[in-house]
């Protein structure tokens, strides 16, 4: 009885959004991290190389979790390289790999090191003209195997045959510890670290077979700190996302004349068609409907005050739908606003 109600609620529900039309809309996503607007360029470096005392233990470890010996050393730069990619593609930040004769030293774990002296940082900093840097303080992988083995059968001409496959399954976790120094105000940004993990599988007639199918352990590894790099990026700057919004494309001819000039990007004549509705119809569920979608392409034209004005009439009409999307509009003020404290003035191009 249960799963025949769950699925009449799917049915309502889809068939609800499928009277709905879909416009997507590019957005400018602050970052996760408020960083002051007087940082604009970074330098980078990792320190997550153990001192020479430490680095037998280091071998040892990569010997017994299979992770290879310099497996880490040779990986942690690809999470700077993806770091610097994805910066790269806003104007927010320009970035550098930073070069320094000092020696630099970590855990060689995913253990985040002591922070550096501060008379360091501002020594790179100088020597690379940033304002800031940023520095991969741990670094570590893990590598999980297994092998399973299962029967399979399958027909052939004149009956059929069970055969033996052989299943390889690789996992690789990865952690990245990252910390960002600003030197002239002697403060640590953000101390971060995360993890991600990628699985790979290979199946064969044997488990020598399945093993040599899967793809090399390093460059897993190496793929897996460029995503963490990528991702750390995405923390620490703005970035664009698109997002689409669903609205009333049919019920009226104005509804579905707007939805034109909304395909059109024409916004402004489908607020015209929506408003005229809205004022002269007597029916309260298409005057809610006007106004969801008057919020809607006010939105599209960046224009939150008419937003939130026109949302507030679609509820005060009892549109069911209004209220969410009340609260998403109300969320994209907030980050309009975190997004001017981290632009500062300047009026970047995305």
């Amino acid at each position: 009885m249960r799963g025949i109600l769950n699925l009449l609620f799917f049915v309502a529900v889809f068939t609800l959004n499928s009277c709905m039309s879909t416009a997507t809309l590019d957005l400018i996503k602050p970052a996760d991290v408020n960083i002051s607007s007087e940082i604009k360029h970074f330098a980078v470096i990792q320190r997550n190389e153990a001192k020479k005392g430490d680095k037998l233990a280091k071998r040892v470890e990569g010997l017994f979790s299979g992770e290879g010996i310099g497996t880490d050393k040779r990986s942690a730069g690809y999470a700077l390289n993806g770091l610097i990619l994805q910066l790269s593609r806003s104007p927010r930040f320009t970035i550098k790999s930073a070069h320094t004769t000092l020696e630099l030293y970590g855990t060689g774990t995913r253990k985040m090191a002591e922070p550096l002296d501060w008379y360091v940082v501002r020594e790179i900093c100088e020597s690379n003209n940033a304002d800031a840097l940023i520095v991969i303080e741990a670094f570590d992988s893990d590598v999980r195997r297994n092998v399973s083995e299962r029967d399979v059968t399958r027909k052939v001409s004149g009956g059929e045959v069970t055969e033996r496959v052989y299943e390889s399954r690789l996992r690789v976790d990865v952690e990245v510890g990252w910390r960002i120094y600003y030197p002239d105000k002697q403060i640590i940004v953000d101390n971060y670290s995360h993890q991600k993990s990628n699985t790979r599988r290979a199946s064969g007639d044997s488990e020598v077979q399945s093993r040599r199918s899967l793809p090399g352990l390093e460059s897993i590894v190496k793929l897996t700190a460029r995503q963490l790099g990528e991702e750390y990026g995405r923390r620490i700057s703005p970035s664009r996302v698109t997002v689409k919004r669903l609205y009333y494309g049919s019920g009226s001819s104005a509804l579905k004349q707007g939805k034109q000039k909304i395909i059109q990007k024409n916004y402004d004549a489908a607020i015209g068609l929506w408003q005229n509705e809205y004022e002269f119809t007597l029916k309260q569920k298409l005057k809610g409907k006007c106004a969801y979608n008057l919020a809607l392409a006010y939105e599209l034209k960046g224009d939150y005050k008419n937003a939130l004005y026109w949302i507030e009439q679609a509820i005060q009409n009892q549109n069911k739908k209004a209220r969410r999307y009340l609260n998403i509009l109300q969320e994209r003020v907030e980050e309009e606003r975190r997004l001017k404290d981290q632009m500062g003035d300047e009026d970047f191009d995305f």
